[in-house]
This record gives structure tokens, C-alpha cells and sequence, in this order.
């Protein structure tokens, strides 16, 4: 799975007019300025503003360059649109040297280190690829944006007063991320049915080591149109999961590595399952799935309660509810979560997360069970924004 090179869609700092290529081309014919006006019927006053580069070149103009200079039309008009567009790039790189303090929100270092951003550097020129990641053209734009997004996140938790703003900004940068990387991925059409069938399948591969399901699980959930992918959660940030609906047809769900653990990464993953097959598609839900501590949902919303419910009984079904209920009385020795997670058909460090969450058994106890998750830089890097998204 290796991440395509970064890619800038941003023109050189410099550019010429069509203006200097018109100049040149009259002294290669040896046609003056004067005798161009004549052939084109247009003034000499005006040839000369287009050399300048001051007046603009009309399709019409290009029409009429293209008889008189032996160059086509589509090149002058080419050029024309290289020249306005570099213009307007460096007026708007202006602008925006006066809201540069909108970068002090972000956590500019990670976005460099995720290709997001080509340096950490504090600058103009990094403001203009940020909005461009983010797709958006003013970072006041992208405020209004995010608010009228926020009718239709769900979180798992209330986000604490302290850094706050750099945790949301961060998360931001996360979703966006996780978001592009979801879109670029081949999935077959939704279909409820077959996830809901594939679930014995995905909840198998808790047995393997994260070097194979890596692979494996984006596989089969693409194939009932789950894009899932991984991303390491930024600095300032705390989240687990997110599931946002794509398309009608295509949903994305982004899985980080917080705790570095496989009961909280495959505990996070069938809870956005839960999400998907539970609640709506209008909705987004940035999830917090932690230990302990997390706060509860907005009142009256009982959307996360379902998910969470949904996932301890995907991992653990009801046929061995009765067995695990004996665990719960006895879980030492280590043997006998050995036994009941043999017996279940899931990992051993799953037990022991749900022991602890259950207060069966102590934090501190059992953590040798558990698979470590740790995602690399290769299942996160991802080329810049591309025009059009």
C-alpha cells in the first residue's frame, strides 16, 4: 500500500504575458507593431497594450492572431489564461497575507510531515494550500463551512474547554484526510445486506496479525461499499473513528490508532459499523471511543449507546453472553480468557478490553493479551489536493 508521490496543483511563481510570445513572434516574421494593426484591423494603441501585457486577449483577438502570426488560436488564448490566472493568484496571495494568523490554529509541523502542507513554514503561499486541501477559497469560507457541517456531526464525547479550538482545527485536518483518501478508494455500490453478512468474515480477522488484515479488511469492506481506511490521529486530538457517508451509494470510515491496542481499534471499527447499518446518512459521527472518562453523547441522542451496544454484541454475540458472564466471575488465571476467546473466535486482548470495561477485571491486568496497533506513515500520506474535489 504504498502513497502516491505529493502533488501541488499550484502554477510557477512566475509567469510572462501572451504579450512577450506576440513581440517575439512579430520579430521573427520581421511584422511590426504597426503592420500587425493593419492585418488584424485592430489599433496600433491596442497591439501594443497586448505586448505590455496591459489589454486582454479576447478569443476574438486570438482569431485574428492566428491568421496574422502563423500561431493557433487555442495558444494565444492558452497563454492569456496562464497570464490572468497568475495575476489573479499573486493579487490573492496578497490578500490572504492579512489572514496568515488562520495557520496558527494547525498543527503545521504534522501537516508537513503529512505531505499536506510542502513546508511549516508560517506563510501565504502555505495558506493557499491549505484552503486547497481543504477545498475552499477563503478561510473565512471554511469557518462557515465547518459551522453548517456541525448540525450533522455526532461525537462521543464533549470536548474539554483547554485547547479545544486546536483540537477541533485538528481534527478538521483528520476528517478532511481521512475523507479524500475514502473517495479515492474503488468500492462496489452500498449494499446493507451483504455488510451485515460479511460481519463473520470481518470479525474473524481479529484472530490475525494487523500485517495481514491491513490489507484485508479495506478489501472486503469495499466490496459492500465501506471505504475504510487508517489514519494516525493528530497531535491535539482524540479521536477513534469517524463514519461519514460519501456518496448514496458510498461510505467512508477512518480508523485511528489512539491507544495503540487491537480491543480498542476493532471495538472502534464495529461501532462506526453500528453507525452505518443503525442511523442515518445525513449524519457524521466523529467518535471518541475510549477506556474510560468519555463523556456521553448530546442529550436526547442515543446514537452512540446503539453504536456501542452494537459493537460489544458483534464481538461478542449473544450465544456466548452466558459464558462470558461466567468469565466475568472467574477471569483469572489468564488461561481461561485464553479458553473463552478460543471459544468465541476472537482475539484474546478483545476479552480482556471488555473485561476491564466491565470492571471484571483491572486496568493493569491482562495488557500482554493485547495486540499492539500502530499505524505508519505509509497508510496515511496522500497527495494534495486535486482541482475539482
Amino acid at each position: 500500500m504504498t502513497p502516491p508521490a505529493p502533488h501541488y496543483a499550484f502554477a510557477p511563481d512566475t509567469a510572462e504575458p501572451p504579450g512577450a510570445t506576440l513581440k517575439e513572434q512579430l520579430e521573427s516574421l520581421g511584422i511590426p507593431q504597426a503592420d500587425l494593426a493593419r492585418r488584424t484591423g485592430l489599433s496600433t494603441k491596442h497591439i501594443n497594450q497586448i505586448v505590455q501585457g496591459i489589454a486582454v486577449l479576447t478569443p476574438e483577438t486570438a482569431l485574428k492572431l492566428e491568421r496574422a502570426t502563423e500561431l493557433p488560436a487555442e495558444m494565444w488564448n492558452q497563454l492569456e489564461a496562464a497570464w490572468r490566472t497568475h495575476l489573479s493568484r499573486t493579487n490573492e496571495l496578497q490578500a490572504l497575507t492579512s489572514k496568515i494568523s488562520w495557520l496558527d490554529r494547525f498543527p503545521l509541523a504534522e501537516l508537513a510531515a503529512r505531505a499536506i502542507l510542502p513546508t511549516k513554514e508560517r506563510s501565504a503561499e502555505n495558506l493557499q494550500h491549505l484552503l486547497a486541501f481543504f477545498g475552499v477559497a477563503d478561510p473565512d469560507l471554511a469557518e462557515n463551512l465547518w459551522s453548517s457541517y456541525n448540525v450533522a456531526f455526532r461525537r462521543s464525547t464533549v470536548l474539554p474547554a483547554k485547547n479545544e479550538q486546536k483540537r477541533e482545527y485538528a481534527t478538521a485536518v483528520w476528517l478532511r484526510q481521512a475523507e479524500l483518501m475514502a473517495r479515492d478508494l474503488p468500492c462496489a455500490p452500498f449494499d446493507k445486506t451483504a455488510l451485515s453478512a460479511l460481519l463473520p468474515q470481518l470479525r474473524a480477522l481479529t484472530l490475525q496479525e494487523p500485517a495481514t488484515w491491513i490489507d484485508q479488511l479495506p478489501r472486503l469492506c469495499s466490496q459492500v461499499g465501506v471505504a475504510v481506511v487508517f489514519l494516525p490521529a493528530l497531535p491535539n486530538t482524540s479521536v477513534s473513528g469517524a463514519t461519514r457517508w460519501l456518496t448514496p451509494d458510498k461510505v467512508g470510515v477512518a480508523l485511528s490508532d489512539r491507544f495503540k491496542k487491537d480491543d480498542h481499534f476493532w471495538f472502534t471499527f464495529f461501532h462506526e459499523i453500528g453507525h452505518i447499518l443503525l442511523h442515518g446518512k445525513r449524519l457524521t459521527f466523529i467518535d471518541n471511543v475510549g477506556r474510560r472518562g468519555d463523556k456521553a453523547a448530546p442529550e436526547g441522542d442515543h446514537s452512540e449507546e446503539e453504536a456501542n451496544a452494537y459493537a460489544a454484541e458483534a464481538l461478542i454475540p449473544p450465544q456466548h453472553a452466558a459464558a462470558y458472564q461466567r468469565l466475568t466471575r472467574h477471569p483469572m488465571p489468564f488461561d481461561n480468557i485464553k479458553k473463552f476467546a478460543k471459544e468465541a473466535g476472537i482475539a484474546p486482548g478483545i476479552v480482556v478490553g471488555r473485561l476491564q470495561h466491565d470492571h471484571a477485571l483491572e486496568w493493569t491486568h491482562g495488557n500482554a493479551l493485547k495486540r499492539p496497533i500502530e499505524l505508519t506513515p505509509a497508510y496515511h500520506a496522500l497527495p494534495q489536493e486535486k482541482p475539482g474535489r
